[in-house]
Order: C-alpha cells, then sequence, then structure tokens
C-alpha cells in the first residue's frame, strides 16, 4: 500500500545514499545556490555549508513542564470554554492495544473542540465595537479595521500526551475529522475569507501548553501571501491549463529525488526550494482544491501519512520543536478555474531566522531537500507501514 521513494515503480533511480549532497546537488560551482519556488514566488537561498556551524541547529527539549492542573486533560473540563465539538472512540475501535485505558478512566471523549480561551482574533458571535481613533491618526497612510472570526483549539486527547505518535491511529483519524468538519463550520459563513489550521509542538513552536493540541483559526481578511500564493496558482492555470501543485506533484514524481512516501490517495515530498530545513509537504495525488471536501478513504489516507511523517522526524531530530500549517483554499478567494491546491507542511524548528532574513525577506536553507528526502526515506524504509 505504501512505497517510499526507492520502491515507486516507473520511476528514476534515487540518488545513492553514499553521494554526498554536494556532489549530488552541485556537480560543480560553488555550494551555495537560490531557487525558486513557482507556488510563493520567492526566493531560497541553500548553504549547506552553513550546517557545520557549531550553533546552527538548536536541538531543544520542550522547556514545558507538565502540570498536572492541565486545562486539557480530562477531569478539567470546566476550566476550558463549552467545548463547539466532541466525539468519543470506543475502546473496542480502536486500532492498536498500545493506547488503553483502565475500568476506571473512562473518556467522555476522544478529541474535543473548544473556543481558544486567549483568542488571537474576535468571535462573531460577540458583539463587535467599531475601531475608533483620534482624528490626528487618520489618513490615507494609517489604514485599519477590524479582524474578526473564530480561533478554536482542537485537543487531541483527554491523556496527558505530548506527541501525535503517542496516540492510537483511530484517534489521529479523528482528528482530522474535526478538522475538516470545523473548516466546513466556518466556511459556510459569509464573513469569514480565510481559514487556518495549525499546530505548534514545543517551546520553540510557539507552543504555550505540552498537551498535544492543534489551532483553528478564521477570520474576515485573506492574508496577502495567501491572495500571491493563489493568483500565481490561477495564473499558471490560466497559461498551462493544469493545477500549478500537480504539475510539481508530476515533476517530483518523475526526478524521485525528493519524493520520503506515497500512497494510492497522498504523498510527502521535500520541496524543490523549501525555505526551511526539513520541511515536508503532504497534498493529494489527485487534484483537490479544499482539504474539507476530502472524502473519508482520502481524509483516513492523510492522516495516517502526517503520523508517519511525524514519527520520522521525531527519530531524526528527537526533541526538536515543530509546526504543521494546513493550507486550503479560502472562502475568499474567487477560483473559478479550480486552480487551488490544498496541502499540509511540516517542519521542524531547527535553525533562527537571523538579521538577513528578517530584513531581505529571502530565507538562508541549510539542508538541502535532497538531503532532507534521504534522512527521511531511510527512516521510511525502517518502519513498519502496516503499524500506521
Amino acid at each position: 500500500m505504501f512505497e517510499t521513494a526507492h520502491e515507486q515503480p516507473n520511476s528514476a533511480p534515487a540518488v545513492s545514499p553514499s553521494q554526498s549532497t554536494e556532489q549530488s546537488s552541485h556537480p560543480s560551482g560553488p555550494l551555495s545556490q537560490s531557487r525558486f519556488d513557482p507556488i510563493s514566488g520567492n526566493w531560497t537561498i541553500f548553504a549547506p555549508q552553513r550546517s557545520e556551524r557549531p550553533d546552527d541547529y538548536i536541538d531543544s527539549v520542550s522547556k514545558i513542564k507538565t502540570d498536572v492542573q492541565c486545562p486539557f486533560c480530562r477531569g478539567n473540563e470546566s476550566v476550558t470554554p463549552e467545548a463547539v465539538w466532541s466525539k468519543h472512540i470506543p475502546e473496542t475501535d480502536r486500532l492498536f492495544s498500545n493506547i488503553s485505558c483502565a475500568e476506571e478512566e473512562i473518556e467522555p471523549w476522544s478529541v474535543r473542540v473548544v473556543p481558544n480561551k486567549y483568542p488571537a482574533v474576535e468571535s462573531l458571535s460577540q458583539d463587535r465595537t467599531p475601531l475608533q481613533f483620534p482624528a490626528s491618526s487618520m489618513g490615507d497612510l494609517f489604514q485599519a479595521e477590524p479582524i474578526y472570526g473564530g480561533h478554536e483549539v482542537i485537543i487531541e486527547t483527554p491523556r496527558h500526551f505530548h506527541s501525535l505518535t503517542e496516540l492510537d491511529i483511530a484517534e489521529i483519524d479523528l482528528v482530522f475529522q474535526a478538522y475538516r468538519d470545523r473548516i466546513r463550520h466556518y466556511r459556510a459563513m459569509e464573513e469569514i475569507r480565510y481559514i487556518n489550521v495549525f499546530k505548534n509542538v514545543g517551546h520553540d513552536a510557539g507552543a504555550s501548553l505540552s498537551h498535544s493540541h492543534s489551532q483553528l483559526v478564521a477570520v474576515n481578511r485573506v492574508p496577502r501571501a495567501i491572495e500571491t500564493m493563489a493568483e500565481r496558482m490561477k495564473r499558471h492555470r490560466a497559461k498551462t491549463g493544469c493545477c500549478l501543485r500537480c504539475d510539481i506533484i508530476r515533476a517530483e514524481r518523475k526526478s524521485n529525488e525528493r519524493i520520503i512516501a506515497a500512497d494510492r490517495d497522498c504523498i510527502a515530498y521535500c520541496p524543490f526550494a523549501s525555505n526551511l530545513p526539513m520541511l515536508v509537504r503532504i497534498t493529494t495525488l489527485e487534484h483537490q482544491a479544499c482539504f474539507e471536501d476530502l472524502g473519508d478513504r482520502t481524509l483516513e489516507s492523510v492522516s495516517r501519512m502526517v503520523l508517519r511523517v511525524v514519527s520520522w522526524l521525531e527519530k531524526i531530530r528527537p526533541g526538536a520543536a515543530y509546526n504543521f500549517c494546513l493550507n486550503t483554499r479560502p472562502p475568499g478567494i474567487d477560483d473559478p478555474s479550480d486552480a487551488f491546491h490544498w496541502s499540509i507542511d511540516i517542519f521542524p524548528r531547527i535553525t533562527q531566522i537571523a538579521g538577513f532574513e528578517w530584513t531581505s525577506g529571502c530565507m538562508i536553507n541549510p539542508v538541502l531537500p535532497e538531503a532532507a528526502a534521504r534522512l527521511f526515506s531511510k527512516c521510511a524504509a525502517a518502519s513498519n507501514p502496516r503499524r500506521m
């Protein structure tokens, strides 16, 4: 069912592990190079020689200590706002016996979604007060407008686990069902123009609580970077008649240098112009604009591919913080040509964004995606796909 980069049929042979990154990607010329991302329109500088610096990587185990009063643990439901979505998996439906509950610890829920107690945006359900500024501050140079929508927390388990890899596969599937249902909920609201699902794991990735959870933010404005991405996809569709991401996937499968794994529904690969080290992108092989429109079988394939990638990442960089971000077509994007194609990016936080990156907007990545893909592929070859 699953294929690794070395197992895919009718594809070019993968780069031999005995070849160095510099040999395979730089047959001649300088070690550093700049690569263009056709989706974002950004360039990334690749400088693999910088990985030799003594402090280039940050391998810090989460600084967050376990709190017996964790608001996300079972029994503390009264500490959080009332759930807007909640489902329970019977013990008999769990797929593996590694996770089990004692008789006295029957769980009332398996995945629970609550409004964020400290929201980044004002809720649509609240009365909104118009923004007011002193007359002296008004003018064309200084613009402001209210931002509102919704901010929710997806609590992925009632137990005090820190990683997706500690959960049963049935629970992982349920987490992704929650994503799909809550995106659909906000997509139905006329005022919502952009919906983002993301997960922060570890202090360096922005997590404030160690209990396994993810978040959803829905807002009334499409961020400029997302507008740019959508416009580039639409221009490619108009020019070629094809989806840009589908074309990239076809090119990746042909080169077979950066693919980590694939199944009948989805693919995981390290993008050619990754702006962050060890970044993995997951998406469907078949064109699909919206994550929330995935069927049950495909959604299950995606959830398990995410679980596999996270498990490999934790083996490669034990203790490293990481993020994953879901990009689905925003409700506020007019896309009559169906040019958008959803994706999930997973990336560890192992380097710092420093002065050059902040001032230039150009990222420096010390890990070539070909090298990253070989590390992930090695883990994939050693793993048991039936377990995930």
